[in-house]
C-alpha cells in the first residue's frame, strides 16, 4: 500500500505541468521583432509573425503580417499590440532582436531589461543594429526567400560561418551589459538596392549599453574575430599587398585561414602604462593570386608583404575601436582579473583610449594552390 501511495504522488506531480505553461493557440509568436525611436523620442516596437496556410497537396504557404505600436516601455507597446490581435502576443518565441541606429546609440537597456527579469523569455534571441530604421529593414521580404520569416536570421547565421561575425545572443552580451572592463560588438545591418534588399555591414561597437556610432567595417571583421579567438566554418581575407599594378586587381591576394591561434596579453609597462599584445599565428593557403607567378622565390615576399598588410589592417581596426572607447577585447577585465590593485588606480573610461595595443601578425603559407 505504501509503495502504491509513492507511486501515485510520484505520477501527481509528474502531470502537475509548470506554473507558467501557455498553450499555444493562446498566443501569438513573432519570430522577429524591430525597436526604434523616432525624431520626437517615442519608442517605437514593429514585430513579423508568420502565418502558414495549410494545404491538402504539398507543404503549406507561409504569409507575413506586420503590426507596429508605439508606447513609453516596451511593455507598454505590447500591450498596443495586443490590442490589434485575436490572441495575446508573445514575444517569448523572437529568434532575432533589430534596433535601429537611432535607439541603439540612446541605449538598448531598457529594451532588452525584459528578457533579463520574465522567466518566460529565451536567452539566445540574436540581437543586431540597423543603420537607420529597423522597421524597414524587417520589412524587406525578397521574392526569392521561401520562408521569409527567417531571411534576416538567415544573413546572420550564414555571417557566422563564414567567419565575418559572431554567435550573438543576448545572454552571451549579459555579463557585458553588467559588468565594467568589458564592451561587446553586435553585427549591423544595412538597407539597400532601393528597400529590397538587407546586407551585413560589419560590427557596431557598443560601450556599456550604448551603440557608439562607430563600426568594424566588413572588410576588417574577420582578422578582428580571429584576434579575438573565434572563426566560423570558413575565414578567408583579401589583402591589398601591392601598390601601383595594372590591371588593379594584381595589387590583391585572398588568403583562406586554414588554421590559427591567438593569445592576448595585457600588464602594465615599465612606464606603469597599460600595454597589450595579440599574437596571432595564421597558416593560411592561397586562393587567389591574380599575377599568377607564385613560385617559391616569390613566397617570403609574398609573406612580408601579408603580414604588413594586416597589420595595417589590424591597427585601423584596433584604432577604431580605442576612438569608440568601446573594450571589446575585453583588456579591463584582464587587468582587474590579474592586477587588481593597479586597476584601481585607473580611470578606464579615460584611460581605455590612451592605451597601447600592439598586433603580431605571423604568416605561414602551407599551399599555393592546385598545380603549383
Amino acid at each position: 500500500m505504501k509503495k502504491l501511495s509513492i507511486i501515485l504522488i510520484s505520477c501527481i506531480l509528474l502531470l502537475s505541468g509548470c506554473w507558467d505553461t501557455r498553450q499555444f493557440k493562446e498566443v501569438k509568436l513573432g519570430i522577429t521583432a524591430a525597436y526604434d525611436m523616432t525624431e520626437d523620442g517615442v519608442y517605437t516596437n514593429t514585430i513579423l509573425i508568420p502565418n502558414v496556410q495549410n494545404s491538402a497537396q504539398g507543404p503549406g504557404k507561409e504569409s507575413t503580417q506586420f503590426l507596429t505600436a508605439t508606447g513609453n516601455t516596451p511593455s507598454e507597446a505590447r500591450t498596443n499590440i495586443d490590442r490589434r490581435l485575436s490572441s495575446t502576443y508573445s514575444p517569448t518565441q523572437l529568434d532575432v532582436v533589430l534596433f535601429g541606429s537611432n535607439l541603439a546609440k540612446q541605449d538598448i537597456y531598457p529594451y532588452v531589461d525584459a528578457y533579463y527579469r520574465d522567466p518566460r523569455m529565451h536567452l539566445d534571441v540574436v540581437p543586431a543594429v540597423v543603420k537607420g530604421s529597423a522597421e524597414q529593414a524587417l520589412k524587406v521580404v525578397p521574392k526569392s526567400e521561401l520562408r521569409p520569416s527567417e531571411y534576416i536570421e538567415g544573413i546572420l547565421e550564414s555571417e557566422v560561418d563564414t567567419t565575418n561575425s559572431f554567435e550573438s545572443s543576448l545572454q552571451a552580451i549579459g555579463s557585458e551589459l553588467y559588468e565594467e572592463g568589458e564592451d561587446f560588438a553586435l553585427p549591423l545591418l544595412q538597407v539597400g538596392d532601393g528597400g529590397k534588399t538587407v546586407s551585413y555591414d560589419g560590427l557596431a561597437l557598443f560601450h556599456k549599453s550604448s551603440y557608439t556610432g562607430k563600426d568594424i567595417a566588413f572588410e576588417h571583421t574577420t582578422l578582428f574575430l580571429l584576434m579575438k579567438k573565434q572563426k566560423g566554418k570558413v575565414a578567408r581575407i583579401t589583402a591589398k599587398i601591392f601598390d601601383g599594378k595594372k590591371p588593379e586587381p594584381e595589387n590583391y591576394t585572398t588568403i583562406n585561414i586554414e588554421d590559427f591561434s591567438s593569445k592576448i596579453k595585457s600588464r602594465p609597462d615599465k612606464q606603469n602604462k597599460v600595454r597589450t599584445d595579440i599574437k596571432l599565428d595564421l597558416t593560411v593557403m592561397i586562393q587567389e593570386y591574380p599575377q599568377d607567378h607564385l613560385s617559391l622565390n616569390e613566397l617570403p615576399k609574398v609573406k612580408e608583404k601579408l603580414e604588413q598588410a594586416l597589420t595595417d589592417q589590424a591597427n585601423e581596426t584596433i584604432s577604431t575601436i580605442q576612438q569608440a572607447n568601446s573594450d571589446v577585447f575585453g583588456i579591463g577585465r584582464s587587468i582587474y582579473g590579474h592586477y587588481p590593485s593597479y586597476w584601481k588606480k585607473l580611470d578606464w573610461e579615460k584611460d581605455f583610449k590612451e592605451i597601447e595595443i600592439v598586433p603580431h601578425i605571423n604568416v605561414n603559407i602551407r599551399s599555393r594552390g592546385i598545380f603549383r
